[in-house]
Parts: structure tokens; C-alpha cells; sequence
């Protein structure tokens, strides 16, 4: 696994962080500067970003791009394949993102408004494909199996999962890169998401997301990365990885209702088809690294979609996420957590809901609260639901 995020740019930078309930929510400066009236975000800082860069000598010039190499680097050197890019490695490669690079597309656009066609860089076509980041990982690594890249909102990530799961499951492949990135830091985009109304106006950095507490305001933006190297068991067992999890189920369905309000029928549709495709039953899940945007449809709507799923057993099954520590990533966000899944199931501990000071009774939730939880968990489901009624569902189990 790779990640790149707030909290850090190697797993165990990132996963103390987690436990220690650390946030990565900071004050973004240019909107402090134009004075938008939401100024806070899950910023990855530039001596990250620079760190990756240099370590894969990656070329790529733009910021998404360059977190999303630098996941995918990481993920193989962890797995123990060649970074080099000097031989091929039968490797698929399939990417998400959200936003995709807007900046390249709010740039090209607002040079031709000033100059003409004479002004507008003869790379905006290339910087602005939505497949470029997955071809630049392909070319960059030498991964010569498919590549290409799914976008689906903040359920990105884990359809990218999805994707390499039924390729491996189906024959496709023996071997799947599953990567996320997104940033929607530039001014033009960042403000656009404070005209639709949803993100957090509470001021305090640290304070600002909230998901399922009562005082919740809204969403708070983040950006980041994350890679994560699938195999079917047997090609794992010859060249003698280390196996850290197994994805062992996936559901996608769809509400078909709304752009923007969530379905909890939608959701338990999802969350079914997983644990259908798993071969599991409720009783055998023990966690669930909840979505928890901390807006308040899609905290009740998930936590009704949960108690509908688990019934009485709703409240023995143990609850949080991190986007409180990390902001809410968007097509990279189900990536991100699905690391942090995976490091929960690995290291027998939970992380603790971050800002959780007076759950919402509208969610009766088995939250982990203020300290992070030990105990041994078989099987999790990670939820990820986005805008436009997409509900993906992984079922991630120890081994």
C-alpha cells in the first residue's frame, strides 16, 4: 500500500497520526487572501509532495499527478517490485480521481480568453486527459497490463478497488495496481465548492469536520493519494509477498434518485451485494470504517442504511473513519481509508472518531470515541457513497 495525504506520506506517519487522533485540517491560503468564506482544507504540504517527487524522479508537472506516482511508487516498493521503470512488470494499473487536473482546463481557458489560441499551451490537451494519470503511472513504473482510470465522485477509490478485484477475480489479471488521487486546491475549484453550500463554515482548523456529531456543518475538503498492489492468492504465494489483507467481497449499486441526497435503499443494496460477493453474513462483520462526510443527510441516511443491514446487531459492530483528521479527499478519499482499514484489521486496533463530542441521536451507532479501541476484527466493510447516488462497498478481511 501507498498513501499521501494530510497526516503523511508513509504508513507509519500516517497511521500514528490516525491513532493519536491528530488532525491535517489547516488554513489554505489563498482563500484566507480572497477571504472565502470557507478558508480550511486537508492540505498535503509542498515538502511532501517534493519528497515523492524526488524519491521517484517524477517528471510529471502537475500536483495531482505527482501524489498520485508518488502512492503508486510506494505501494510497489512495499509489495517488493522495482520501482526502476527499467523492466516491465505484468502489473494492470487502474486509477481514479474526481476532479481530474481542473487546473490545467481553468488555465487553458482563461489564457485564451486573454490571447487566443496563440497563448494556450500546446500540452493542454495531454495535461488535461482524464486517463493522464494512469498512463504516466503505466509509462513512469513500466506496468504493461491494462490501464485506465473510473470516476464515480468520492466513491472513486473504492470502485477503482472494485475494478481490480473482478479483474483478478475473473482471470483478467494476476496482479492490479487499485491508485486514487484528487486535489481540489486551486482557487476556481475550491470556490466553486463553496458556492454549492456544502463545506464546513466552523473556522477552527482542527475543529471544522464533525461527521455524525450534532454540531456538524458540513464537509471540510482534502486532497491526497493512495495505491494499493492486488494479486490473486497464488501469484502472491510464488513470489513470496507479504499478504496484508484480503479483499474478499465488493458490492457497487446505485440509488438512482437524487444527484446530491443520499438513498439509504441505495446503500443497503450496496452493502448486501458485498457481503453476498464476500460469502459472509452480518454476524461475521466487526467493523465498519464508515463514509461520514459529516453532512447531515448523508450521516442519518448511512447511519439508517446500517441499522437496516446489521438489524439488532447494529449496535455490537464498532463505528468511525478518519475524515475529520484528513478532510474529505473526494475521488481519493475510499482510497485513503481503505488504507486505513486495513492497517486497523492488521494491527488488531481501531481508530477513534476524531470531533465525535455529542453524537447525533439520529445515528445509534457503535462509534470508537477518544481513544483507539484493541480487539480483533475478522471482517470490515468500508462504505464509500458519493454525490450522484454511486455506493461502493468493500469487504476487507485479516489474514
Amino acid at each position: 500500500m501507498g498513501v499521501v495525504c494530510a497526516l503523511g506520506a508513509d504508513l507509519d506517519t500516517f497511521w500514528t497520526g490516525v491513532l493519536e487522533g491528530k488532525s491535517g485540517i489547516r488554513e489554505v491560503p489563498f482563500a484566507v487572501e480572497k477571504d472565502f468564506p470557507v478558508k480550511v482544507g486537508g492540505l498535503v504540504s509542498d515538502e511532501l509532495v517534493a519528497q515523492g517527487r524526488e524519491h521517484f524522479a517524477i517528471r510529471e508537472p502537475d500536483r495531482w499527478n505527482q501524489m498520485g506516482l508518488s502512492a503508486v511508487g510506494r505501494a510497489l516498493e512495499q509489495a517488493g517490485f522495482s520501482t526502476a521503470g527499467d523492466e516491465p512488470l505484468e502489473l494492470d494499473i487502474v486509477f481514479g480521481t474526481g476532479h481530474a487536473n481542473t487546473l490545467a482546463v481553468i488555465e487553458a481557458h482563461a489564457a485564451f480568453l486573454k490571447g487566443g489560441l496563440r497563448k494556450m499551451r500546446p500540452t493542454t490537451v495531454l495535461r488535461s486527459m482524464f486517463n493522464r494519470v494512469a498512463n504516466q503511472a503505466s509509462i513512469r513504473y513500466r506496468l504493461v497490463g491494462a490501464s485506465h482510470v473510473v470516476c464515480a465522485a468520492c466513491a472513486t477509490g473504492s470502485v477503482a478497488l472494485g475494478d481490480a478485484f473482478h479483474r483478478i477475480r475473473f482471470g483478467l489479471a494476476d496482479g492490479v495496481v487499485a491508485a486514487s488521487c484528487d486535489s481540489g486546491f486551486d482557487p476556481p475549484t475550491f470556490a466553486a465548492w463553496n458556492r454549492l453550500g456544502v463545506l464546513s463554515p466552523i473556522p477552527e482548523p482542527e475543529e471544522a469536520s464533525r461527521p455524525f456529531d450534532r454540531g456538524r456543518r458540513g464537509l471540510v475538503m482534502g486532497e491526497g493519494a493512495a495505491a494499493l498492489v492486488l494479486e490473486s492468492f497464488d501469484a502472491a504465494e510464488r513470489r513470496g509477498a507479504t499478504i496484508l489483507a484480503e479483499i474478499s467481497g465488493y458490492g457497487c449499486r446505485s440509488d438512482a434518485t437524487h444527484i446530491v441526497q443520499p438513498d439509504p435503499a441505495g446503500q443497503v443494496r450496496a452493502m448486501n451485494a458485498a457481503l453476498a460477493s464476500a460469502g459472509l453474513s452480518i454476524e461475521d462483520i466487526d467493523y465498519v470504517n464508515a463514509h461520514g462526510t459529516a453532512t447531515e443527510p448523508a450521516d442519518i441516511a448511512e447511519a439508517e442504511s446500517l441499522g437496516r443491514v446489521f438489524g439488532d446487531r447494529v449496535g455490537e459492530i464498532h463505528v468511525s473513519n478518519t475524515k475529520a483528521q484528513l478532510g474529505h479527499l473526494m475521488g481519493a478519499t475510499a482510497g485513503v481509508e481503505l488504507v486505513a482499514t486495513i492497517l486497523a484489521l492488521r494491527n488488531g486496533l481501531l481508530p477513534p472518531c476524531r470531533n465525535l463530542d455529542d453524537p447525533d441521536p439520529r445515528c445509534p451507532l457503535n462509534f470508537v470515541r477518544e481513544a483507539p479501541l484493541e480487539t480483533e476484527v475478522r471482517h470490515a466493510l468500508k462504505n464509500s457513497f458519493a454525490f450522484g447516488g454511486t455506493n461502493s462497498v468493500a469487504v476487507v478481511s485479516r489474514v
